[in-house]
């Protein structure tokens, strides 16, 4: 039989002893089971108890090895739950990165939307009024002027307008943003609780480039009210684009 030192004492013992004899410390506790006859704890390595010779009980074998698969279920339940956790937050941020990508392209495209419709809104504009009170304009001459004399009526040279190709192009771009625009907002209704705030400011920025763009495919009222609505319009959907950048980087 071979011999060691005790880790506690430093004494001389038996390679194979549970307890040193001589300052009683336990040894191997990790690999200690318990005789169920005198309760004593001693190495499970050994085929019997050394203090009463109980032999090594195939139960307590048992309960042994079904507490260690008990620690191994604990375990491997543990890590199941924090790679669901891990999963739900990346799925999380994976979601809240689509929103703000779909968020900045509604955005930018409102906006590139609203710069067409003010472009075309004020040569409505020029031509509504050059028609009324008869002043030249390079630009607008070909729409109120017809054979050298300006035209009889306003709406005549605002017909001429709407019948220009160009513009009628131009009016198309803007009716087409309108649609994308339209059905980006519907892919925004729910927002992560990160962007609900960012949506609210969205939405009146939806509204205001709505009004802008719709005045200037359907002009309606006399040129004060149009001119006066117009640059509401224009005001508007600007200081609601200023609001809605704070939250894209």
């Amino acid at each position: 039989m071979g011999l060691t030192n005790c880790p506690k004492c430093g004494d001389t013992i038996s390679e194979k002893a549970t307890v040193c004899p001589h300052c009683k410390s336990k040894l191997f506790p990790s690999n200690l089971i318990m005789c169920e006859d005198c309760e004593t704890e001693y190495d499970s390595n050994l085929p019997a108890c050394p203090k009463c010779g109980c032999p090594r009980s195939i139960v307590n074998e048992k309960a042994q090895k079904k507490k260690h698969k008990s620690t191994i279920f604990f375990i491997t339940l543990v890590v199941l739950v924090i790679m669901v956790i891990l999963g739900c937050n990346i799925t999380q941020k994976v979601k809240e990165a689509e929103y703000y990508s779909n968020m900045e392209t509604v955005s930018y495209t409102m906006i590139n939307g609203a710069a067409e419709a003010e472009t075309a809104g004020n040569l409505i504009k020029r031509v509504w009024y050059n028609a009324i009170y008869k002043e030249r304009d390079a630009e607008t001459d070909k729409y109120t002027m017809e054979n050298g004399k300006f035209v009889d009526n306003f709406n005549n040279a605002l017909a001429n307008l709407f019948a220009d190709e160009d513009f009628i192009t131009s009016i198309s771009e803007i009716e087409t943003n309108q649609f994308e625009v339209t059905n980006l907002m519907k892919s925004l209704k729910n927002p992560p609780k990160k962007y609900e705030e960012a949506y609210m400011i969205l939405e009146v920025f939806y509204d205001d480039y709505l009004k802008l763009t719709i005045s200037v495919t359907s002009p309606t009222g006399s040129l004060q009210t149009f001119s006066e609505d117009f640059n509401t319009c224009v005001l508007d959907t600007v200081n609601s684009y200023e609001k809605v950048k704070l939250y894209l980087d």
